[in-house]
């Protein structure tokens, strides 16, 4: 994946089109208020808010209320009416919108008003793989909330790092991270070489990545039975370090708190042939992640084209 510098990166900014530049400058500022602004929030206001600006969301964006409704019908079609899948999509829409708020809103919370609005379970499943002291990859996903899943896990100790993309725009990439790391954990950039990913395995802390969106340089490995184009980072971290790979899910529970839910590592033996062994564990953590997904499909990224190509029209570009 090739490399941007925030140098090249404010670089390509400043080349935009005004009105571009405008809806970027207008991005930055609502970040900065959003966050300064933290300690008037409510949960009550979150909720009301969150799930306001979610249907403003959903009726407004055609580009994305279409990507969602044909995702679900995709995957949903035979099992679900059209009204049914109508549901769901704006139920997502309410869920990332109020998520998104919450990002901000979390900031004026004390450590234990974050452990009362997050409880765990299997967490003895991490500390048996840190036993083994060869690191743990944490597979999640865009799914309940992510974001307060590490957060919760800085809170109780543990050496937490992920891996996410930057923003084109550095200005909101630097808010983002300075309030990711306010949380307690590290963040690589995704486009960057990820020396530092690899050495904080073997340091045995943790590296949690969200591999469930399109990756165009990833390969195709099947996702609700149709091919989708997939990260391999996870299963070469996984490869070159021992680490073992171990699902994690944070979804919203109907008193409006989060659920981490720990799952069992995902077995897998090498055969010595990496392009195979890589595969098959991709294939793997897909598995996982979409058995999660299932239980409360609403809390998912309807909205993300996850299934952007296929492998035919790969082929042809190619």
């Amino acid at each position: 994946m090739q490399s941007t510098s925030p140098k090249g990166s404010t670089a390509k900014i400043a080349r935009l089109p005004f009105k571009k530049r405008l809806i970027k400058l207008v991005g930055r500022v609502t970040f900065w208020w959003m966050s300064l602004s933290s300690h008037l929030w409510t949960a009550g206001s979150v909720r009301v808010a969150g799930n306001a600006l979610g249907s403003i969301f959903y009726c407004a964006s055609s580009r994305y209320r279409n990507t969602a409704l044909n995702n679900l019908r995709n995957v949903y079609g035979e099992e679900k009416s059209e009204a049914q899948i109508r549901a769901m999509a704006k139920t997502s829409f309410k869920h990332f919108t109020r998520g998104a708020l919450e990002f901000f809103y979390v900031l004026s919370l004390s450590p234990d008003q974050i452990h009362d609005m997050v409880d765990i379970e299997g967490i003895e499943l991490l500390d048996k793989v840190l036993a083994d002291g060869r690191g743990c990859i944490l597979i999640t996903a865009h799914y309940g909330n992510w974001e307060l899943l590490a957060r919760k896990l800085a809170l109780l100790g543990y050496k937490v790092n992920v891996i996410a993309r930057d923003s084109d725009d550095p200005g909101m990439t630097g808010i983002t991270s300075r309030i990711r790391e306010s949380g307690g954990y590290r963040v690589f950039d995704k486009s960057q070489p990820l020396i530092g990913a690899m050495r904080a395995l073997k340091r045995n802390q943790i590296l949690g990545i969200l591999p469930d969106q399109h990756d165009m340089m990833g390969i195709f490995v099947d996702f609700f039975s149709r091919p989708a184009a997939t990260a391999t980072g996870p299963a070469l971290f996984a490869i070159k370090s021992g680490a073992s790979v171990l699902p994690v899910f944070a979804p919203r529970m109907p008193d409006g708190k989060y659920k981490v839910t720990f799952y069992p590592r995902i077995e897998f033996d090498q055969s010595g042939d990496t392009q195979s062994d890589v595969r098959e564990l991709t294939s793997l953590i897909n598995n996982a992640i979409e058995h999660a997904i299932r239980l409360l499909p609403e809390q998912w990224l309807w909205l993300h084209d996850r299934w952007k190509s296929s492998p035919e029209v790969t082929r042809i570009v190619q």
